[in-house]
Protein backbone atom coordinates (compact mmCIF):
# COMPACT_ATOMS: atom_id res chain seq x y z
CA UNK A 1 0.00 0.00 0.00
CA UNK A 2 2.87 2.40 0.86
CA UNK A 3 4.56 1.69 -2.46
CA UNK A 4 1.32 2.37 -4.34
CA UNK A 5 0.86 5.71 -2.53
CA UNK A 6 4.46 6.73 -3.19
CA UNK A 7 4.13 5.91 -6.91
CA UNK A 8 0.83 7.79 -7.07
CA UNK A 9 2.42 10.79 -5.34
CA UNK A 10 5.37 10.71 -7.76
CA UNK A 11 3.02 10.63 -10.74
CA UNK A 12 0.96 13.54 -9.40
CA UNK A 13 4.12 15.59 -8.86
CA UNK A 14 5.42 14.70 -12.33
CA UNK A 15 2.15 15.76 -13.97
CA UNK A 16 2.06 18.97 -11.94
CA UNK A 17 5.61 19.84 -13.01
CA UNK A 18 4.81 19.05 -16.65
CA UNK A 19 1.71 21.20 -16.51
CA UNK A 20 3.61 24.13 -15.03
CA UNK A 21 6.51 23.84 -17.46
CA UNK A 22 4.46 23.61 -20.64
CA UNK A 23 2.16 26.58 -20.42
CA UNK A 24 0.77 27.03 -23.94
CA UNK A 25 -1.05 30.16 -24.91
CA UNK A 26 -4.38 29.05 -26.27
CA UNK A 27 -6.28 31.22 -28.72
CA UNK A 28 -10.05 31.37 -28.39
CA UNK A 29 -11.91 29.13 -30.81
CA UNK A 30 -13.87 30.99 -33.48
CA UNK A 31 -17.60 30.88 -33.04
CA UNK A 32 -18.33 30.97 -36.75
CA UNK A 33 -16.66 28.40 -39.06
CA UNK A 34 -16.26 31.15 -41.69
CA UNK A 35 -13.87 32.97 -39.32
CA UNK A 36 -11.45 30.04 -39.32
CA UNK A 37 -8.12 31.18 -40.74
CA UNK A 38 -7.26 29.48 -44.01
CA UNK A 39 -3.52 29.31 -43.33
CA UNK A 40 -1.91 28.41 -40.01
CA UNK A 41 0.01 31.25 -38.44
CA UNK A 42 3.77 30.95 -38.46
CA UNK A 43 5.26 30.60 -35.02
CA UNK A 44 6.86 33.76 -33.73
CA UNK A 45 10.62 33.75 -33.65
CA UNK A 46 12.00 34.28 -30.19
CA UNK A 47 13.43 37.72 -29.65
CA UNK A 48 17.15 37.81 -29.11
CA UNK A 49 18.00 39.11 -25.71
CA UNK A 50 20.92 41.51 -25.93
CA UNK A 51 23.82 40.42 -23.82
CA UNK A 52 24.44 42.70 -20.90
CA UNK A 53 28.02 43.73 -20.53
CA UNK A 54 29.36 41.77 -17.61
CA UNK A 55 31.55 43.39 -15.03
CA UNK A 56 35.16 42.35 -15.29
CA UNK A 57 36.30 39.84 -12.69
CA UNK A 58 37.75 41.57 -9.66
CA UNK A 59 41.18 40.69 -8.43
CA UNK A 60 41.55 39.47 -4.83
CA UNK A 61 43.13 42.82 -3.95
CA UNK A 62 40.07 44.71 -5.31
CA UNK A 63 37.73 42.40 -3.39
CA UNK A 64 39.80 42.92 -0.25
CA UNK A 65 39.61 46.70 -0.72
CA UNK A 66 35.82 46.51 -1.10
CA UNK A 67 35.60 44.55 2.16
CA UNK A 68 37.70 46.98 4.19
CA UNK A 69 40.53 44.43 4.43
CA UNK A 70 43.36 45.14 6.82
CA UNK A 71 46.40 42.95 7.29
CA UNK A 72 46.99 41.12 10.55
CA UNK A 73 49.90 43.46 11.32
CA UNK A 74 47.75 46.58 10.75
CA UNK A 75 45.00 45.31 13.04
CA UNK A 76 47.30 44.29 15.87
CA UNK A 77 49.33 47.52 15.50
CA UNK A 78 46.05 49.40 16.04
CA UNK A 79 45.63 47.33 19.24
CA UNK A 80 42.66 45.13 18.31
CA UNK A 81 41.92 41.44 17.89
CA UNK A 82 41.12 40.63 14.25
CA UNK A 83 37.47 39.66 13.68
CA UNK A 84 38.43 37.23 10.89
CA UNK A 85 41.29 34.79 10.42
CA UNK A 86 41.57 31.51 8.59
CA UNK A 87 39.32 28.81 10.10
CA UNK A 88 40.47 27.21 13.37
CA UNK A 89 43.19 29.81 14.00
CA UNK A 90 44.57 30.28 17.52
CA UNK A 91 46.57 33.39 18.45
CA UNK A 92 48.35 33.73 21.79
CA UNK A 93 49.22 37.21 23.04
CA UNK A 94 52.15 37.43 25.48
CA UNK A 95 52.51 39.74 28.50
CA UNK A 96 53.35 42.65 26.15
CA UNK A 97 50.37 41.98 23.83
CA UNK A 98 52.61 40.65 21.05
CA UNK A 99 50.72 38.03 19.03
CA UNK A 100 51.94 34.60 17.99
CA UNK A 101 49.79 32.52 15.64
CA UNK A 102 50.04 28.95 16.96
CA UNK A 103 47.45 27.37 14.64
CA UNK A 104 45.93 28.52 11.35
CA UNK A 105 47.05 31.69 9.63
CA UNK A 106 46.19 35.23 8.59
CA UNK A 107 43.33 35.71 6.18
CA UNK A 108 44.81 36.70 2.79
CA UNK A 109 42.98 38.69 0.10
CA UNK A 110 42.76 35.49 -2.00
CA UNK A 111 40.75 33.87 0.82
CA UNK A 112 38.02 36.52 0.47
CA UNK A 113 37.10 35.47 -3.07
CA UNK A 114 33.67 33.83 -3.11
CA UNK A 115 32.93 34.54 0.56
CA UNK A 116 29.73 36.64 0.59
CA UNK A 117 29.87 37.41 4.33
CA UNK A 118 32.70 39.88 3.75
CA UNK A 119 30.42 42.07 1.64
CA UNK A 120 28.02 42.64 4.57
CA UNK A 121 30.36 42.66 7.55
CA UNK A 122 33.38 44.89 7.98
CA UNK A 123 36.68 43.08 8.27
CA UNK A 124 37.44 44.68 11.62
CA UNK A 125 35.14 46.31 14.14
CA UNK A 126 37.00 48.73 16.36
CA UNK A 127 35.31 48.49 19.73
CA UNK A 128 36.54 48.55 23.32
CA UNK A 129 35.60 44.87 23.75
CA UNK A 130 38.01 43.93 20.95
CA UNK A 131 41.09 45.70 22.34
CA UNK A 132 44.05 43.40 22.83
CA UNK A 133 44.77 42.42 26.42
CA UNK A 134 48.05 40.85 27.48
CA UNK A 135 48.23 37.12 28.30
CA UNK A 136 45.19 36.15 26.24
CA UNK A 137 44.39 33.59 23.61
CA UNK A 138 42.01 34.30 20.70
CA UNK A 139 40.27 31.33 19.12
CA UNK A 140 38.53 31.35 15.70
CA UNK A 141 35.73 29.02 14.61
CA UNK A 142 35.33 26.86 11.52
CA UNK A 143 34.24 29.89 9.45
CA UNK A 144 37.18 32.03 10.56
CA UNK A 145 35.15 34.35 12.81
CA UNK A 146 36.47 35.10 16.29
CA UNK A 147 34.87 32.70 18.74
CA UNK A 148 36.36 33.25 22.19
CA UNK A 149 39.05 35.21 23.97
CA UNK A 150 40.62 33.33 26.87
CA UNK A 151 42.67 34.79 29.74
CA UNK A 152 45.81 33.20 31.18
CA UNK A 153 45.53 31.99 34.77
CA UNK A 154 48.49 31.47 37.15
CA UNK A 155 48.33 27.68 36.69
CA UNK A 156 49.02 28.13 32.94
CA UNK A 157 45.50 27.35 31.77
CA UNK A 158 43.32 29.67 29.75
CA UNK A 159 39.79 30.55 30.94
CA UNK A 160 37.00 32.76 29.66
CA UNK A 161 37.07 34.97 32.75
CA UNK A 162 40.16 36.91 33.81
CA UNK A 163 41.99 35.85 36.97
CA UNK A 164 41.03 38.04 39.92
CA UNK A 165 43.29 36.59 42.54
Amino acid sequence: MKKFLMILLALVLAFALCACGNEIEESPEPENPAETPSEPEAPEEPEEIPEEPSEPEKTPEEIAEDCGYMTFEEITAAGYYPDWMQPHTIIIYDENGVPEITEGAELKPEDLVGRPEFKVMPFIQFSDEMKIESNTKAEYDLHGFIQNIYHLWPDGSYNLSPYNG
